[in-house]
């Protein structure tokens, strides 16, 4: 019997009893036995439930920890190639070679294209005017939420309720 099937079936069950009532005990005993009958069905389907979910979250924490390892491998390689291009670079310009035509790659040393960098020293920062300068506001969300949880309102903002999870332990 499947989850869905035993909630549905013990709310069908409740509901028949809020609706009419039970008169007799034998009703009583007979509804008790279907009851405890779903409740071991209910407690069989929660263990082999609970065992899924176990699988899956320890199968979730492996393939998290080996893509981790991948990406730093991916890291380090990525890493290499930038120090050997850059040693290649610098022997290049060093020998004053800027252009090599080599049996499977040409290379060459050109200028890089796109905007110029931009270097601001903070001080410059201080003494420019509104047009050369872009103010952000953003929300103090640490200080709204101490506000809304000593009992203060601010229009726009509340405290949403807290959710609540399944722990399996």
């Amino acid at each position: 019997m499947s989850l869905y099937q035993i909630t549905s079936e013990m709310q069908g069950i409740l509901e028949a009893v809020l609706d009419h009532g039970i008169d007799s005990p034998e009703a009583q005993e007979a509804l008790n036995e279907h009851l405890s009958g779903l409740d071991e069905a209910l407690d069989l389907s929660a263990e082999r439930y609970c065992g899924f979910i176990r699988e899956l979250e320890m199968r979730a924490e492996a393939r998290s920890k080996e893509a981790s390892r991948i990406r730093a491998l991916a890291a380090a390689d990525d890493a290499l190639a930038t120090r050997l291009k850059e040693g290649l670079k610098a022997a290049m310009e060093t020998t004053g070679r800027l252009k090599m035509e080599l049996p499977s790659f040409k290379l060459s040393i050109a200028a890089s294209g796109g905007k110029q960098s931009l270097q601001i020293d903070d001080d410059a920062v201080k003494g420019l005017e509104v047009p050369l300068v872009k103010i952000v506001t953003e929300p103090n969300k640490e200080a709204i939420r101490i506000v809304l949880e000593a009992g203060g309102e601010i229009p726009g903002c509340r405290l949403l309720p807290r959710g609540t999870s399944l722990r399996i332990r």
